[in-house]
């Protein structure tokens, strides 16, 4: 492959924003990435950030696991409601429905997106 502006020149990179092949004198590194001009190098060092962001935000690349927050949102409306439920059981000998099977649904969907972020691989 030869550079994208000298024909005669091999090209050593690839730019990281619109994929020209660059040759020694055309290549701007900056470490993270090889552009070929300015506005590419400002377009790849926004992709950089966001990447470095999506990782953080996902736990990509820690060793640190941490529990899934939905997880323990669903987990905890599903104890509030159940137990409200049982509680308004004992206490009226009727039972509330609709709070028994919001709390039954709030833990079966607290396990699914436990199992999905397991499958997912997220650590978020």
């Amino acid at each position: 492959m030869n550079c994208f502006n000298h024909h005669s020149n091999a090209a050593i990179a690839i730019c990281k924003s619109c994929g020209k092949g660059v040759c020694q004198s055309c290549a701007i590194d900056k470490g993270f990435a090889v552009a070929c001009s300015d506005s590419c190098m400002s377009e790849a060092a926004d992709t950089h950030t966001m990447t470095s962001r999506a990782k953080r935000m996902y736990g990509l690349g820690g060793a640190k696991k941490v529990f899934p927050l939905t997880v323990a949102m669903w987990a905890i409306f599903g104890l509030l409601f159940s137990g409200l439920g049982v509680y308004r059981f004992i206490k009226s000998g009727t039972p509330e429905w609709f709070l028994l099977l919001f709390g039954a649904a709030a833990f079966f969907l607290a396990i699914a997106t436990y199992r999905r972020v397991k499958a997912l691989e997220l650590n978020c």
